[in-house]
């Protein structure tokens, strides 16, 4: 019975501590993610060409990530990567167009 016991309490030890390694890996990626997205989106910001909903992604991708919501953070910054990367995309193929609204900029 003991040794059930001793087994028992090992196997609980293992668990826990892969628990927490899990939940220090998920916030080093979407701490990577949300760095990773910021930069894209700077691009975009210095292209003229950010998308309406980028910065909030990011802004939401922080708050989660602040409050350990590692996963919804992850989530977040991901969709705000692809929207930065497809912004740079959109920017490349259409920056040989006329593009009627760049001179109202200070409107």
């Amino acid at each position: 019975m003991k040794m059930k016991k001793t087994i028992f309490f090992a196997l609980l030890c293992v668990l826990s501590l892969s628990l927490v390694y899990a939940d220090d890996n998920q916030s080093v990626k979407s701490d990577q993610m949300i760095k990773k997205a910021q930069a894209k989106n700077k691009v975009a910001i210095k292209l003229k060409n950010e998308w309406r909903d980028t910065r909030k992604l990011i802004k939401n991708a922080k708050k989660a990530h602040a409050k350990k919501d590692y996963f919804k953070a992850l989530e977040l910054a991901e969709e705000a990567l692809n929207q930065a990367t497809m912004t740079i995309e959109q920017h490349n193929s259409q920056k040989d167009k006329y593009r009627f609204l760049d001179g109202y900029e200070k409107y």
